[in-house]
């Protein structure tokens, strides 16, 4: 059967998630003393220690996003299962960094280190209900 070109832009922008948040986490724990002293932990005591709770997730979601692509590139219904499940962990890590940001005030004065935070929220939460959905539509071509 032949892949949707839905499928297979989904399965390209989740690549790109996985490799994004990957390199995301590997800049991060490059310089922890620049995390520990910078903007974030400055506004807010519990930032760093927040942050330092979250890397095993997004290790999660990065891996499972690869098995969905895998899937979703291969026309399996591994596409579907993986597709469910790492969507919703885009969504769930999304809306754990945003609501902290806005309990926190984190949001304002927007830097470019809190425009890249927003953007990274905005994106975990919209892409994963976009490939959701997406991958939902087309289950008939994983085979499901």
């Amino acid at each position: 059967m032949k892949r949707p070109g839905a499928l297979t832009v989904t399965a390209m922008l989740l690549l790109l998630t996985a490799v994004g948040t990957l390199l995301f986490w590997v800049a991060f724990f490059a310089d922890l003393e620049a995390q520990r002293e910078g903007t974030l932990a400055a506004r807010s005591d519990a930032w760093f220690a927040w942050e330092m709770s979250f890397p095993l997730a997004y290790l999660w979601m990065a891996l499972t996003a690869i098995m969905r692509a895998m899937g979703l590139w291969r026309t399996r219904p591994a596409g579907l299962l993986f597709g469910l499940v790492s969507g919703g962990a885009m969504v769930f890590l999304g809306l754990m960094d945003a609501l902290f940001f806005v309990q926190n005030g984190l949001y304002l004065p927007i830097t470019g280190e809190i425009a890249m935070e927003l953007f990274i929220h905005i994106w975990t939460v919209a892409f994963g209900v976009f490939a959701i959905a997406t991958i939902w539509r087309h289950r008939a071509s994983l085979g499901c």
